[in-house]
């Protein structure tokens, strides 16, 4: 691992963190751990955690300077501007990104990556296989749908499967590396689309960007550790954070799907089923304050909503009957449960 501040690297590698005292560092770690024979810079993005954290990232620069330039804010920016902002201060040829509570598992993976890049100049991203990490039990858990062989997809062929969620594997920014230039011209071309404070994540938009310009490539390789179980899925707060977030990712992907001109009967079956969720964590976290929102958003995508969205949005508008139907609700839901993996089997 080399970095020559009097020229440009050849991978500069995004870190944005917030309040992440307790993973940061073996974040940082495996980054650096990286033998990687180009040069390369860490950029660490951390928007006005607690002292700990910013404490920690400050160690890390004071003691590897020649490689890691850090950015504390002095004010929390929010997920969006500080990921677009630590971006855009990053000069390397290629970019990678490590989520401050995730971390590499593969101490080549940019080695690999880089070489595959320089030869196949007509492809603008490579992402790899990864797996989850249980915080809570230590275990490592395989990616379902890991393939195992590399693959190259030619311009424009993934988006369709990207914005639907139909593609397998399915692309984790925090396993790519993508070429600074080719990201940069559609950055430049429709900032909004990047930069909207509304999105509620930083990678979609960017995976689809690259998608849709250049070829991308997948490597079976397991590079990444991605890490869950960070809270209880089953507390209220949970459920509010979790509808907030995709309620987002559909508004994204709509934007995305309309810039992109890909057509609504490719992408009606993943909006019933969205619809469908996001009216599930309404019941089961008693979100009345999001019913409002979910029914505009049901309004101006393409399909038409099914029965049982419906009918849970309309009980939804009468404190009487709406948590009756919600019983209602887990009772169908348990059945289509059993019946899924019965079809599975």
């Amino acid at each position: 691992m080399n970095c020559n501040h009097s020229a440009r690297p050849d991978i500069s590698v995004i870190v944005v963190t917030y309040n992440q005292e307790a993973t940061i560092a073996r974040c940082l770690e495996s980054i650096i751990a990286q033998r990687f024979n180009g040069r390369m810079e860490i950029v660490i993005g951390e928007d006005g955690s607690s002292a700990t954290t910013a404490e920690i990232c400050r160690k890390y620069q004071a003691d590897y300077p020649d490689i890691i330039r850090l950015h504390c804010n002095c004010r929390n920016k929010g997920l969006i501007d500080n990921y677009f902002d630590t971006l855009l201060s990053c000069t390397g040829r290629y970019l990678a990104d490590c989520a401050g509570d995730d971390r590499w598992s593969d101490p080549y993976k940019l080695q690999k990556q880089f070489d595959f890049m320089e030869k196949n100049i007509h492809v603008g991203m490579v992402h790899t296989a990864w797996e989850y990490y249980d915080v809570n039990s230590g275990q490592t858990i395989p990616y379902r749908y890991n393939a195992d062989k590399t693959e190259i997809a030619e311009k424009g062929q993934l988006l369709i499967s990207l914005l639907n969620r139909e593609l397998k594997p399915y692309p984790h920014l925090s396993t790519a590396l993508w070429r600074r230039d080719a990201m940069m011209a559609e950055y430049s071309n429709d900032t909004e689309l990047f930069r909207n404070r509304a999105n509620t994540c930083e990678d979609l938009q960017i995976i689809a960007a690259m998608a849709s310009c250049m070829a991308v490539a997948y490597m079976p390789d397991k590079t990444l550790l991605y890490s869950v179980g960070h809270s209880s899925v089953s507390s209220e707060e949970s459920y509010s954070k979790t509808f907030d977030f995709y309620y987002g990712t559909v508004r994204l992907t709509r934007q995305i799907q309309l810039k992109y001109a890909v057509d609504d009967s490719e992408m009606n079956a993943y909006y019933l089923h969205i619809l469908d969720f996001l009216a599930s964590q309404i019941i089961h976290g008693h979100l009345r304050d999001r019913v409002t929102a979910l029914h505009s958003l049901a309004g101006d995508l393409p399909c038409r909503p099914s029965i049982k969205f419906r009918l849970i949005m309309a009980a939804m508008r009468f404190k009487g009957i709406s948590w009756p139907v919600s019983a209602l609700y887990h009772r169908i839901s348990k059945r289509n449960v059993v019946k899924s993996q019965s079809d599975d089997e």
